[in-house]
């Protein structure tokens, strides 16, 4: 049940939108699963007895501190629980990573195709400018909930001859090792804030503009060549970065 009044002798220095965010919170805590939906602003307008303006204040907090996610046309959601959300920093594989969470991962391939490397690009991948390049596009679900859209550069001389079929059925790292000897020996990321575009955010199934994770990685081989560059743009609400720091 969603309606617990408001207000009371005891609360009349709290303000509406407080009362509101602590009930939605808790009652999204003890009572809801991550994905369940959320009444509309105005049905929780009705239960709650305040201005739809308090409610749209209230989840803008829960949305700002985690706890929900927005799906443009379809309404508002529970987001994961903090602790089950991906850990970015703990694992380079999506797909291995989410089998580990007993999570169901798949891949979307959205393009492969063959390119001269543009100019921002070759710099990162320490390429000269016109080297041909593996441009690939992928949609990243877990659970049937898109989670993360990646965009990879491959040098095409390392990986002659890839094929959209079978970077659909296995992991992108497991297949350069069978098929092509490359030993992936390390990898730089670096994260930052971002807001979704409005076409990253199609795809995503968020509002647009909403907080997103932005991360840059670069795969090596064992030979010291860089392998794969990629931007991916990330669900806010679907992981965390966590860092162990050690004081010696």
């Amino acid at each position: 049940m969603w309606l617990v009044p408001l207000g009371g002798e005891e609360m009349e220095k709290v303000p509406l939108t407080k009362q509101l965010v602590d009930q939605l919170e808790a009652f999204i805590k003890e009572k809801l699963q991550p994905n369940d939906k959320l009444p509309s602003e105005r049905d929780l307008s009705e239960l709650y007895h305040v201005s739809r303006n308090t409610v749209r204040s209230a989840l803008n907090e829960l949305f700002l501190r985690g706890f929900i996610y927005r799906s443009t046309g379809k309404g508002t959601f529970v987001a994961e629980r903090f602790d089950e959300r991906t850990d970015v920093s703990g694992s380079y594989s999506f797909t291995k990573q989410m089998l580990a969470m007993n999570r169901q991962p798949v891949t979307k391939i959205q393009r492969l195709e063959k390119i001269a490397v543009p100019p921002d690009i070759a710099k990162r991948m320490r390429v000269d400018p016109e080297t041909p390049v593996y441009v690939l596009d992928r949609l990243r679900i877990a659970d049937q909930l898109p989670m993360m859209i990646e965009r990879s550069y491959l040098p095409a001389l390392t990986v002659p001859d890839l094929q959209a079929s079978d970077l659909a059925k296995n992991p992108l790292y497991d297949w350069l090792e069978q098929h092509y000897g490359i030993h992936i020996a390390s990898v730089d990321e670096a994260f930052f804030a971002g807001l979704v575009s409005p076409e990253d955010a199609k795809q995503l199934r968020v509002a647009p503009a909403s907080a997103c994770l932005n991360i840059r990685r670069t795969t090596f081989a064992d030979t010291g060549e860089i392998v794969e560059y990629t931007l991916s743009v990330a669900r806010a609400d679907q992981f965390v970065y966590h860092v162990h720091h050690v004081n010696h």
